[in-house]
């Protein structure tokens, strides 16, 4: 079964995760990345690499994958950054007519997550907190407060704003401002089936982080948790994993981040024991799923290393 990878990028182990259900699901592994240094390319010789466009001219890319699918006969699509989700949102209908899956929510679960105003008022909808938006005029009598992008991943460009004399000159409306809370931060995956209905979830408490990614973190005991990851997976619908960032504080719960695909904390989910890639693959073969086991309070701390390739 030919399976293509989006955009790995530099998380090169998850190709170790699919080239390790190769031979249950016969799979052969593609991957497309417009950089071809990328670490993903180096991570095993069984592996087909291709560069393709870049996605900042939409037409072009859209193109390329339509060719691509079909010459190489791909029956699968996994995305794994935010810069392709919409594009391939409005090409779920094209590509099931022709018998390929692709792993996406749908265009509106896409705009909700992707631009942060919009996960703001989704959250707020279902009574579920987040930190409050704070209009620019009134950032000196909010502080501290936390600027990032509207649409954007990773904490890039994103920093905390103690003093009155560092608030931006101007207002820049690709940022938004919000309420800045020194909070534990946690991290969480929801595993969806293809419709959109709940299956699983997994929870982290971030150790230490990385150019926004998680680097150490617990697997945590998720009862605590498990309304929230009810509700935002029943009102949300989206289709796959849902990788979520959240505040806890001894009373409340602030959800900050929605990433409808497979991010940089699910590792510490499947290295656990939660292989919700293998149970995706068997939702499109429609084969059994088998339970998954309960959490155990026992060796749950996990780290990131880093590897050196050679191109």
């Amino acid at each position: 079964m030919n399976t293509l990878l989006i955009n790995p990028g530099r998380r090169d182990y998850f190709i170790k995760y699919f080239l390790d259900l190769s031979k249950k699901f016969h799979l052969t592994l593609y991957l497309i990345d417009p950089n071809k240094n990328i670490p993903s390319f180096c991570a095993s010789k069984k592996t087909k690499n291709f560069v393709c466009p870049k996605l900042k001219n939409k037409k072009i890319f859209k193109h390329f994958l339509r060719k691509f699918i079909t010459k190489n006969k791909i029956k699968i699509v996994f995305p794994f950054s935010e810069y392709e989700q919409e594009i391939l949102s409005l090409e779920r209908e094209y590509y099931k007519k022709k018998g390929v899956e692709i792993i996406i929510s749908n265009r509106k679960t896409i705009e909700i997550c992707n631009n942060k105003i919009n996960t703001y008022e989704f959250l707020r909808s279902i009574k579920i907190n987040s930190p409050k938006l704070i209009k620019y005029k009134y950032i000196k009598k909010n502080l501290p407060m936390i600027i990032k992008k509207k649409y954007g991943s990773g904490s890039k460009f994103q920093s905390v704003i103690k003093d009155k004399n560092l608030v931006p000159k101007k207002n820049d409306k690709k940022f938004i401002y919000q309420k800045f809370y020194n909070y534990q931060e946690y991290g969480m995956d929801i595993l969806n089936d293809l419709n959109g209905n709940f299956l699983h979830f997994s929870v982290r408490k971030k150790i230490a982080m990385r150019a926004g990614d998680t680097d150490r973190a617990i697997v945590v005991n998720p009862k605590r948790f498990e309304n929230l990851a009810r509700k935002i997976s029943f009102n949300l619908k989206h289709v796959g994993n849902l990788d979520i960032d959240f505040l806890v504080s001894k009373k409340k719960i602030f959800v900050i981040d929605l990433n409808p695909r497979f991010g940089g904390g699910y590792p510490f989910t499947h290295e656990y024991g939660y292989n919700y890639i293998e149970r995706l693959f068997n939702l499109i073969r429609k084969k059994k799923n088998n339970k998954f086991k309960k959490f155990v309070n026992k060796g749950n701390l996990f780290t990131k290393g880093i590897t050196i390739h050679k191109h």
